[in-house]
Formats: structure tokens, C-alpha cells, sequence
């Protein structure tokens, strides 16, 4: 996924729901500036492990977006943010599941 050009990408629902199977992603070239839908974007991907940028503030859909994610004893997904995003993360966090580890990140 390194070479993904998502900088004008605006719609990123469910693009890895499902994904159970899935152990770990690199997102870090992941630029989600434009980005205004994230629902069930990691949903049911209880194996998953990576780090998220979120760097837009904007993001108005986000339902279920960790919803029986990273539920597995070794997966974590952590949620980095800009300042201007920190309560949107807040919010988009307790889209998990109660047994999601799911946490919130660093400020970038």
C-alpha cells in the first residue's frame, strides 16, 4: 500500500472490511486530508495491527469504522491526529467493539 496516491481520495468506507485474516497494514503514506467517509472501514478485521493518520477534521461518516476490530490478544490499531481532529477521533474510537484495542495516538 506504499504506493497508494490517496490524496484526493474523499470515500474510504469498508475499504478493508471483512478482512479477518489480516494481520498487519503500513499506512503510513496514507494521506486522508480529504477523506469524508471512514465507516466500517476496519470493521470485522479482528487480527489487524497498524497506526492511522487522521489529518482532516472533516470526516462526517464514520459508523462502526472499528467495529470488531483488532480484537484478537495481539492486534491493536492506533489512531493518530492532527489537533484539529482530536475529538472526531474520540468519536470515531468508540465506534469499537468493547473488547477492540483501539486507542487513540500522538498528536502530529
Amino acid at each position: 500500500l506504499s504506493s497508494f496516491n490517496t490524496a484526493n481520495v474523499t470515500y474510504m468506507s469498508q475499504m478493508f472490511e471483512g478482512c479477518s485474516s489480516l494481520t498487519s497494514l503500513n499506512l503510513s503514506s496514507f494521506n486522508t486530508s480529504k477523506v469524508t467517509s471512514m465507516k466500517y472501514m476496519f470493521y470485522n478485521c479482528p487480527k489487524l495491527t497498524t497506526t492511522i493518520d487522521i489529518t482532516n477534521a472533516n470526516v462526517t461518516s464514520y459508523s462502526s469504522m472499528f467495529g470488531s476490530a483488532a480484537t484478537d490478544s495481539n492486534a491493536k490499531i492506533t489512531v493518530n491526529y492532527t489537533a484539529d481532529a482530536s475529538t472526531l477521533v474520540d468519536n470515531m474510537i468508540a465506534t469499537k467493539s468493547s473488547n477492540s484495542n483501539v486507542v487513540k495516538g500522538t498528536q502530529i
